[in-house]
């Protein structure tokens, strides 16, 4: 891509920096609980732009269009491109220098072209991380007769310089998967992206550490969002839609199984 581009059970969850916990047991408000910012990225907000072969929607910095461009970053978030491609298209070749740049296959296949990993298949619940660094040119695409639709993530990196790297992950299991921010898709950006499978009937719990921010997308269905410590603060997002959420926590639920993206960011 180019820019110069839910009671049954619930489950808690705190993810900041390199801090995780997780508990099954229910959880109680407590009167001084923060209550988060938070800021709706409705789908009519957002930047898309429909061509023949693409229609891709911007949450950040607008990555094509006559919109190329437009919009701030979010922290080292520099760009969230939710992309579908249909059958048999493809991006033409182009380069990359000193970015980290997080693909993430929904469905569909995505063939990676360029002057390395050439040929590269990444698939549904899969996801690649590269680290342009020094420079290298590539080009995604769909070389099958369905379409495929893929967010595209970059950051801005922490360190710079040296050869560019490719890193793969998969996970075919339903459940909470940490897609990059770790040793085997490390970032060199101070965030973690997790995508989250989500059951009707169960809450989860999304938290910002203290300096941190979240972004929520609803990636396969709508959610519904609660703000911890005012419980009468909701906000549905429909599918595709973000959330901005700072200073606290949220419960997350959904009415069909899907998956949300939950981003942390310095």
């Amino acid at each position: 891509m180019t820019l110069g581009l839910r009671l049954a059970t619930r489950r808690t969850f705190l993810l900041g920096g390199s801090a995780l916990f997780a508990s099954a047991c229910s959880r109680t408000r407590s009167r001084g609980e923060a209550v988060p910012n938070l800021k709706h990225r409705a789908l009519d907000s957002l930047p898309t732009t429909t061509l023949s072969w693409l229609t891709l929607r911007d949450h950040f910095v607008a990555t094509v269009g006559a919109r190329a461009g437009e919009g701030h970053p979010l922290g080292s978030l520099l760009v969230l491109a939710d992309a579908t491609f249909s059958p048999r298209s493809r991006f033409p070749l182009h380069p990359h220098r000193e970015m980290e740049i997080l693909s993430i296959v929904l469905n569909g296949d995505l063939s990676h072209h360029g002057d390395q990993a050439h040929g590269a298949t990444v698939s549904a619940r899969s996801a690649q991380l590269i680290s342009a660094r020094d420079g290298m040119v590539h080009a995604e695409g769909n070389d099958t007769d369905a379409p495929t639709r893929m967010l595209q993530i970059w950051f801005e990196p922490t360190s710079r310089g040296g050869t560019p790297a490719y890193f793969h992950r998969s996970f075919a299991e339903r459940g909470r998967h940490l897609l990059a921010g770790d040793a085997e898709m490390p970032l060199r950006a101070d965030a973690r992206v997790w995508w989250h499978d989500l059951e009707p009937g169960t809450i989860e719990r999304l938290s910002t550490a203290p300096q941190r921010r979240g972004y929520l997308l609803a990636m396969t269905s709508p959610l519904h969002v609660v703000a911890s410590g005012d419980p009468a603060r909701a906000i549905r997002l429909e599918m595709g839609e973000g959330l901005v959420v700072e200073g606290g926590a949220v419960d997350l639920s959904a009415d069909i199984a899907g998956a949300a993206l939950w981003l942390d960011i310095a």
